[in-house]
């Protein structure tokens, strides 16, 4: 077993739903590209060997912020529609992905994770008075 495979073991049992609805037991390309996503993002090589336990709560929470992140992309091209009748909000699935993504980078930078957070800000003066120069 791989790291990557591993990964995908995760993504099954994780995200069964996610898998299910975009049929990803089917497109193998697309587990492995959201898998390796969230390695790369921890410096894990997905031809590494299998995972460690110490890894597998990390992995859970990068391949979160992955799953979603795919999900909010596969979304972004829907569009709202009137037909028949009936109106169609499909950008519903755009912003419900996009507020899971955001938890689940939340989560992923409370729990420590690096690359995961809002990037620190510090601010401080300039000082006006040069001195005589």
């Amino acid at each position: 077993m791989t790291a990557l495979e591993d990964t995908l073991d995760i993504l099954a049992v994780r995200h069964e739903a996610v898998v299910a609805a975009y049929e990803l037991a089917t497109r193998p390309e697309q587990q492995e590209a959201i898998g390796g996503e969230a390695l790369e993002r921890l410096g894990i090589n997905p031809a590494a060997a299998t995972l460690d336990g110490a890894q597998v709560p990390a992995v859970r929470l990068a391949l979160d912020v992955s799953v979603w992140a795919w999900v909010e992309m596969q979304a972004a091209v829907l569009f709202d529609f009137s037909a028949d009748g009936g109106s169609y909000k499909r950008s519903q699935l755009a912003e419900s992905a996009a507020r899971m993504r955001r938890l689940a980078e939340e989560r992923a930078a409370a729990a420590g994770l690096v690359g995961f957070g809002w990037p620190a800000i510090e601010i401080g003066c300039v000082r006006l008075d040069c001195g005589g120069f």
